[in-house]
């Protein structure tokens, strides 16, 4: 008798050595059925399965018609580092396996953040876990609860049209105004950096919000992830309640989030494209709020030109130009000295005051070192002359201009300094004289 041994089976043939072909065929696609069983036991126990590559992910989501979960970490990120368990759970990795392609987004990987870069993602913070459709369109987000269960809830919210973050708009438009919904969708908006949208979504909460809770850790979070606008009443609120919203991140181990927070509110409006627009008493309350986050010595440096623009809408020329000369007095740097001059080119409405500011240049020219700096500062002197007047030593300078540019632009070997002076190029050519 021989015996062969099979997956733990024994098999007589009492004849021969030999097997039938179709039983050798049943022996193959019980091996491969049981192969196949294996592995993919072996990927759900191991937790979720993870894409090499981003591009790799959409690829295979587009090939699967399956939406994209990504998960957002830092790897010197203590949280970030607590949810691994979890991400390796059975169910977890049971349930995004079948119904998502999956890829970890590391926060540390200028290549990988790329992604976010190019379109347009900005993370309040992280962990953050973000899910797209197969065609790159956020489908939804949310702060991890680091639990099975809440991990394939996430999932089920992303998976469901009715409890999507990114139909939130939508259910908006509707006249929904729930607290959560709300929410939600001030922090996508802000993620996906549409200003306009925050802001009115971001207003509406507050609306509906019970005052009586703002000092809540609730509200605290929506300060923290959901504003991009200082004139809001949750910013106000916590701005002037900073002390409490410490006691909140103390107790997460992450003091200091709560001024880096704010600080970065007040730093958006400071830099926001409409700021050159705000009136004096906006421009002062910004400079407050940067006092109340322990910004004081950076006020000036940060504030100085809308402050100016103000003043010169409000209080006329010579206040602004009062106002900048106290910043000129301050500083020896040739280069800010030229930078100044190019503030009152674009902002001054004439050239009146252009006599005091040319002492601004003559104090600047002879100190600059660099082709590209002469070249920039001959350049603001003739728009300088321009708006005063005089055409003939506005030519004077284009002409020196051009001949400093000649050599910086000899000297031009990075891809970055060889578009510097093609740009201070194109500007000197369109002045026209």
């Amino acid at each position: 008798m021989s015996n062969f041994l099979y997956y733990g089976t024994f098999f007589a043939n009492k004849s021969s050595l030999f097997i039938p072909n179709t039983t050798l065929f049943s022996m193959k696609k019980i091996l491969l059925s049981t192969t196949f069983i294996l592995i993919s036991c072996l990927a759900f126990s191991q937790g979720i399965t993870w894409e090499p590559t981003i591009q790799g992910a959409f690829a295979k989501a587009k090939a699967q018609n399956k939406p994209v979960f990504v998960e957002c970490f830092h790897p010197n990120c203590p949280i970030c580092m607590s949810l691994e368990p979890t991400l390796k759970n059975a169910e977890v990795g049971k349930f995004y396996n079948q119904n998502f392609i999956n890829y970890k987004l590391n926060l540390s990987d200028a290549k990988q953040v790329k992604f976010l870069n190019d379109k347009k993602i900005y993370l309040p913070g992280f962990p953050l876990f973000l899910y797209f459709d197969k065609n790159q369109n956020i489908l939804h987000h949310t702060d991890p609860v680091n639990t099975p269960k809440d991990f394939v809830n996430h999932a089920k919210a992303a998976l469901d049209p009715n409890t999507q973050s990114g139909t939130a708009w939508k259910r908006y438009q509707a006249g929904s105004r729930d607290i959560g919904m709300l929410s939600g969708l001030a922090y996508l908006l802000r993620i996906t950096q549409d200003t306009t949208r925050n802001i009115k979504v971001a207003n509406d909460l507050y609306g509906v919000y019970p005052k009586d809770k703002l000092s809540s850790q609730e509200s605290w979070e929506i300060a923290k992830k959901c504003l991009m606008d200082v004139d809001n009443g949750f910013a106000e609120f916590w701005l002037r309640n900073l002390a409490t919203a410490r006691k909140y991140e103390e107790a997460k181990g992450h003091a200091g989030t709560e001024t880096n927070a704010m600080g970065m509110l007040v730093q958006m409006a400071i830099y926001s494209p409409k700021a050159s627009k705000y009136s004096l008493a906006k421009v002062n309350k910004l400079k407050q709020y940067m006092n109340l986050i322990g910004a004081g010595q950076y006020v000036t440096s940060n504030t100085w030109q809308i402050e100016a623009q103000a003043l010169i809408r409000e209080q006329g020329p010579d206040k602004a130009l009062a106002f900048i000369q106290n910043q000129v007095s301050q500083t020896s740097q040739p280069q800010m000295l030229v930078y100044y001059v190019t503030f009152y080119n674009v902002n001054f409405p004439d050239g009146k005051l252009a006599t005091q500011v040319r002492n601004w240049l003559n104090t600047a020219i002879p100190q600059l070192k660099t082709p590209l700096d002469i070249a920039n500062g001959r350049y603001e002197s003739a728009r300088l002359y321009k708006k005063a007047g005089d055409a003939a030593k506005a030519k004077q300078e284009l002409a020196l201009a051009k001949t400093s540019l000649a050599s910086a632009k000899a000297k031009a070997t990075d891809a970055n300094s060889k578009k510097v002076v093609e740009n201070l190029g194109n500007s000197i050519n369109q002045l026209a004289i």
